[in-house]
């Protein structure tokens, strides 16, 4: 196993376990979580909106959606690349040079939505603000998932 393929195993692995991290925590914290849990919070990361408590599994179930669509993008290449289509489409151009999703990108922005998701779902279910740091966190740690890897195979 080459040292590219370990990276991809662990960065999927770690995704995972985060998903079942925190779909554990629901399961057995459901009890205790209050019915009107934080469901909006503002660019601040200070809540501003309630919902029930039911409005997590939907939380949930979309963060098990975005990294299992992640994954799969990853692992089977000719759903990117039906007619060159996916690619011409949603590649990026920096410079003259143009980025297209590499599979250690969609993973790594599989664990990046994962994370994500998964810190939003504990702090709405523990009543918690995001912080401040969320936003801006969450908009570079995908941003660096997609591009890092498109500009390091493209160094190579």
């Amino acid at each position: 196993m080459t040292l590219k393929q370990i990276l991809r195993l662990l960065v999927v692995i770690l995704g995972l376990l985060v998903l079942l991290g925190t779909t554990v925590f629901l399961v057995l914290r459901w009890s205790g979580i209050p019915e009107q849990i934080p469901a909006h919070f503002d660019g601040s990361g200070h809540i501003d909106g309630y919902e029930s408590k039911n409005s997590l599994i939907g939380l949930l179930v979309l963060a098990w959606v975005f990294w299992l669509l992640m994954i799969v993008l990853a692992r089977v290449p000719r759903l990117l690349k039906q007619n060159g289509s996916f690619v011409r489409v949603n590649a990026i151009r920096i410079g003259g040079t143009r980025l297209e999703p590499t599979p250690l990108s969609l993973e790594l922005t599989g664990l990046a939505l994962a994370l994500l998701f998964g810190y939003l779902t504990l702090c709405s279910a523990l009543c918690r603000d995001l912080g401040g740091w969320f936003l801006p966190v969450s908009l570079i740690a995908v941003l660096l998932a997609m591009l890092v890897p498109s500009l390091l195979e493209r160094s190579n």
